[in-house]
This record gives structure tokens, C-alpha cells and sequence, in this order.
């Protein structure tokens, strides 16, 4: 029968060695890195801030000035509300992009996905605003791959949508043989419509050129044809303020009307492809000038762009501020509710115990 070894006497008995030294340097590295992060998170806020500061002031606030007087103030403020819902379209299109996906977002992680991301464009460079979604999709669970890959396919939407409403300025700017482009860019957004697994498709190919990793397919096709939808109905909206504006500098309202929503829609495509210019600040001015001018003169067709500016930077700052606020409270007060049910549960538990 086995004993136990006795221990000599001048022998110390084996001790364990201290495990503080292997489980302090990970836990330093996860601090750093999370004050990397949070510093960062920082540096793009304050990088917005000043950014959207900047726009605002480098604004030529004496147009919508010189256009606000009692008679049309109502009709401007009318205005702000229009290009206000046209954003929030546009927010719906996001979250059913998303939701198209399959990926698991709440939707209040999504609208906060969607103004950080858009909030982004005020900085030069289009990477910013995708950094941004790329980390608050990491929060919300989701890898940089599905992350990039809704990013993709909202860009598809998003200018697929907005081409197909510029062509309403075309038989203006190009005469009536251009009427050759309804046909295919029509179809286009038709098919899309029936089929829109065909953008998963020009996903995965943007993807395998790019030389990354294949977004996952589409999980309900159906939503992301709700979102073209939607993405259609803001680009629509957009351009009312455009329509508003030219018509009280004394453009024709029934002419005006496809001219402003077109060009608005065919401008603002442009200067998102221009990937380098914040918010494409000169290159959405010149293109939509280049349209106005045929129903107003040229000074008329200066102002109304430098109007648009200003009354669609101020929509968007305020809508953005008001749907990040609104979030944010709500989050807070879901951790409320969480802590609090948390709380209740730890009371029951020592009376149940008891029992």
C-alpha cells in the first residue's frame, strides 16, 4: 500500500508559483487597446464637430437671407421639413439594407450606424465615414466583412436610385435624343426591383476584385427591394427644396419641377463619386448650376445652388443631432431598465433562498 512521501525537514514545501505576472500583461494590453479605441473615437468626434462647424460657417447664409421674408418663411421652413424626410428615407433604406443582410442590428444601433457613417462625409475622404460603421458594426457584433459588404450594397442602392431619378433633367440639359437613356437605366432600376439579388452579385465581384472576403448573401431579398424603394422616394424628396427655391427666385413651377428634382438627384451622385471633396462641396454646385440655367437665369441659378447648401447642410446637421440624441436617451434608458431588472432579481434571490 502506497504512503505519503514525508517532507524533510529543511526543505521548504513546493509553493505555487504566482500567476499576477501572465494575467497583467494581457489585462494592460486590453486597457490599451481600449484606450486606443476610445481615443480615436474621440479624434473622429471632435474631427466632425470641427468639421460640420467649418461647413456651417464657411456658408453664404445672405442667400437664404436674402429669400426669407414673411411671405416665405413658412414656405422655406416647409422646405427644411421635406429635405428632413427625405433623410430619414433614407435612414429606412439603411436599416432594410441592413436587414436584407440578416445581420442581427437592433434598430437603434442601425440609425446610429447611419448618421455616424454620414455625418462622416463633412471630412475629406469618403474612409472615414466607412471606419466609423466598420467599429460601431464590431459593437454591434457583426464582422468587418458583413460590415463592408451592407456598406456596398447600400453604394449600389444609393446611386443606381439617384442616376435613375437624374434622368429626369436629361431631355432638358441633352434634348430629346437623349431619351435613349430612360430605356436602359429604367430597366435597370426595374430589374433591380425584381431581382435584387443581382446587387449581392455585383457585391461579390466588387469583393473578389478587391481581393476580400465575399459578404454573405442576401438573407431577405425582398427587404433590400423595399429599400431601393425608399432610396427612390428620398432622392424625390430631396430635390423639393430645390423646386421651393427656384420657384420663388421666379422659375416656373410646372417646368421647374422635374429640371430641380433631376438635377438635384444627378449633382448629388456626382459629388459622391467624388470621393476626395467633402460632401462634394463645388462639383454638386457646378452640376446643378449647369441645370437651373435653363429655367433661370444664370445670377437665379447661382443663388438657388448656394441656397441648397445651406438648407440642406442645416437639415442634416439638425436632423443627424436630433436622431443621435434621441438614441442616445434611449439607450440609456434601456440600461436603466436593465440595471433595475437586474436589481429586483438580486433581491428576490436571498428571499427565495430563505424560503
Amino acid at each position: 500500500m502506497a504512503t505519503d512521501e514525508p517532507v524533510d525537514a529543511g526543505r521548504e514545501p513546493a509553493t505555487t508559483a504566482p500567476t499576477t505576472a501572465p494575467t497583467t500583461a494581457p489585462r494592460t494590453g486590453r486597457r490599451g487597446r481600449r484606450l486606443v479605441r476610445q481615443s480615436v473615437t474621440w479624434m473622429f468626434v471632435v474631427a466632425v464637430c470641427v468639421a460640420v462647424t467649418l461647413a456651417l460657417r464657411d456658408q453664404d447664409w445672405s442667400t437664404l437671407g436674402q429669400l426669407a421674408r414673411p411671405r416665405t418663411v413658412p414656405v422655406l421652413a416647409v422646405a427644411l421639413a421635406v429635405t428632413s424626410a427625405g433623410l430619414l428615407c433614407a435612414t429606412r433604406a439603411w436599416l432594410l439594407t441592413i436587414s436584407a443582410t440578416g445581420a442581427p442590428v437592433p434598430a437603434r444601433t442601425g440609425v446610429r450606424m447611419f448618421f455616424v457613417g454620414f455625418l462622416g462625409k463633412f471630412l475629406p475622404g469618403r474612409v472615414w465615414g466607412l471606419l466609423a460603421l466598420l467599429k460601431l458594426g464590431e459593437r454591434a457584433g457583426m464582422s468587418r466583412t458583413r460590415t463592408a459588404g451592407i456598406y456596398l450594397v447600400n453604394v449600389v442602392v444609393v446611386l443606381v436610385s439617384g442616376a435613375t431619378v437624374g434622368l429626369l433633367v436629361a431631355p432638358v440639359l441633352l434634348g430629346a435624343h437623349s431619351l435613349w437613356l430612360f430605356p436602359p437605366l429604367g430597366a435597370l432600376l426595374v430589374l433591380l426591383l425584381a431581382r435584387p439579388v443581382l446587387i449581392d452579385r455585383v457585391v461579390s465581384v466588387a469583393a473578389r476584385l478587391a481581393r476580400r472576403q465575399r459578404p454573405a448573401p442576401l438573407a431577405r431579398p425582398e427587404h433590400l427591394r423595399r429599400s431601393i424603394a425608399w432610396q427612390t422616394a428620398s432622392w424625390v424628396l430631396f430635390g423639393v427644396h430645390v423646386w421651393v427655391i427656384a420657384t420663388l427666385l421666379g422659375a416656373a413651377p410646372v417646368e421647374t419641377a422635374a429640371v430641380a428634382l433631376g438635377a438635384f438627384a444627378l449633382a448629388s451622385v456626382a459629388g459622391t463619386l467624388a470621393l476626395f471633396v467633402p460632401d462634394g462641396a463645388g462639383v454638386r454646385e457646378v452640376l446643378l448650376i449647369a441645370a437651373l440655367t435653363v429655367v433661370l437665369p444664370l445670377p437665379a441659378a447661382v443663388t438657388t445652388a448656394i441656397a441648397s447648401r445651406v438648407l440642406c447642410t442645416l437639415a442634416e446637421i439638425v436632423t443627424a443631432g436630433i436622431a443621435l440624441l434621441v438614441t442616445a436617451l434611449r439607450d440609456r434608458r434601456a440600461a436603466r431598465a436593465v440595471e433595475a431588472s437586474r436589481d429586483a432579481a438580486a433581491e428576490r434571490s436571498p428571499a427565495t433562498a430563505s424560503v
